[in-house]
């Protein structure tokens, strides 16, 4: 299985009991369902690696433009073992690890 970049990270926020949402430009997440179950690889700008399970999510916020409209956005929730905000530019990869290999629970 080739490496799918799914998304990097513009922005993050921890949901206090349910993870870290992480959101920025994710076309890679187009043909997922929400909510389906992801084995990711988060990789920081330094080069520190983590491996995590990952949920497909939206966002959804009114437009800037016109409050009246709302826009949808993907985005991942993240189980990490501390949750904590991500840096901008972390990127987060699809793997091929086994999921049950990954929850922290």
């Amino acid at each position: 299985m080739q490496p799918t970049l799914l998304l990097t990270v513009e922005s993050s926020f921890v949901l206090t009991g349910l993870g870290v949402l992480a959101r920025g430009p994710a076309p890679a997440l187009a043909p997922y369902a929400r909510h389906t179950a992801l084995a990711v690889a988060l990789v920081w700008a330094g080069g520190r690696e983590l491996t995590a399970v990952a949920t497909v999510e939206e966002i959804t916020q009114p437009s800037p433009t016109d409050p009246s409209l709302t826009l949808t956005a993907p985005a991942l929730l993240l189980q990490l073992p501390e949750p904590a905000e991500l840096p901008a530019g972390t990127e987060i990869w699809l793997t091929e690890q086994p999921l049950d290999d990954l929850f922290f629970l």
